[in-house]
């Protein structure tokens, strides 16, 4: 129950018929505990809400200078956090269902119900699109904190392996690059950037003398060597990420002809982020120092690549490293980011 002595909320009607305008100004008044404001066009909403605040809006569908959804479209736009409830003579579900699925809060029709009921309507309009801005803030801080972990143990890694310092942060780097250029949202990219930033995380089980040691490995350390990428993902499997990252980690070794490891998979069974941080790992591995060996080069990288697109390396993904590094060099593995 609204407490009496609470200021008015601020109401803003945007409808163009004076009629329907006048008969919800009576309600509400009825109703008590509001401030109504009403205006007829999207550009005169505009214009108030430039200069004025509301706490929520009623918002016709059929405006002179807007029609339809696109209507909420607008109004979202110009008032992100604002609660918007549909006010209409339709009495349509499926009008109500994709206005709910546009980000209103609820849907009025025109002539139902009284003053109370609005007014109901409005405080519970209200309070969710309350609880859904607090439920956003928290996802955004819980995000952070899981970003800055996932930077700390890709760190930690780093420091058991001089040689390799710096690797996953180069192949995220040039992982997200190329799937910037493959049109991914940033979303996705940010989950790959997360991917990467860990994909060598089961490294942490492997003795650092192997890691470390020139030459080359007896099959059974190199076995040791090879379970980093099921042991990364035992590690993070139990971490709820919004973005596959496990399976990133287990399967950034696995080749599209069955080749790779640890499970052998074969095409379309190795998702999209984890045939691009395998293109990024062997380019970025290839071309920088190891112990075992110098550095080949940029364009030895590109060679193994290119040369085994459609057996190991997905076709589509080394077309956009080749492009990718066409355009900026090795400079791709410097520290630009998603800007977190």
């Amino acid at each position: 129950m609204r407490d009496p002595n609470a200021p008015p909320i601020r109401l803003l009607l945007v409808e163009d018929n004076p009629g329907d305008a006048r008969l919800v100004r009576l309600l509400l008044a009825e109703a008590g505990g509001f401030e109504f404001n009403h205006v007829e066009t999207m550009a005169a909403a505009k214009a108030w809400l430039d200069g004025n605040g509301a706490e929520a809006v009623l918002l016709d569908l059929s405006l002179p200078d807007s029609h339809g959804l696109e209507t909420i479209d607008r109004m979202r736009r110009l008032a992100p956090l604002m609660p918007i409830i549909v006010f209409t003579g339709l009495a349509d579900e499926d009008t109500g269902v994709a206005a709910v699925k546009r980000g209103c809060q609820d849907y009025l029709v025109k002539g139902v119900g009284d003053g109370h009921m609005i007014s109901r309507t409005v405080l519970y309009a209200i309070e969710r699109k309350t609880l859904e801005v607090e439920r956003q803030q928290s996802a955004e801080r819980m995000k952070k904190v899981l970003l800055q972990t996932v930077r700390a143990m890709s760190l930690t890694l780093e420091m058991r392996d001089p040689y390799t310092a710096g690797h996953q942060r180069r192949v995220a780097q040039l992982a997200v690059a190329i799937g910037r250029h493959m049109g991914w949202s940033e979303h996705t990219l940010e989950g790959l950037q997360t991917g990467a930033l860990i994909h060598d995380l089961g490294k942490i089980n492997v003795p650092s003398d192997f890691l470390s040691r020139p030459g080359k490995l007896s099959d059974a350390a190199f076995g040791v060597v090879r379970s980093h990428a099921a042991v990364g993902a035992e590690i993070v499997e139990g971490i709820d990420f919004p973005w596959p990252v496990a399976a990133m980690i287990r399967q950034h070794h696995e080749r599209l002809d069955g080749s790779g490891y640890p499970l052998g998979l074969v095409g379309s069974q190795i998702i999209p982020e984890a045939r691009i941080l395998a293109v990024a790992d062997v380019v970025e591995a290839i071309s920088s120092h190891r112990p075992y060996r110098p550095a080949l080069g940029m364009e030895a990288a590109l060679s193994e690549i290119r040369d085994h697109t459609v057996t190991r390396y997905d076709p589509e993904v080394v077309e956009a490293c080749l492009a990718v590094i066409r355009t900026e060099g090795e400079a791709v593995f410097g520290e630009a980011a998603l800007g977190h």
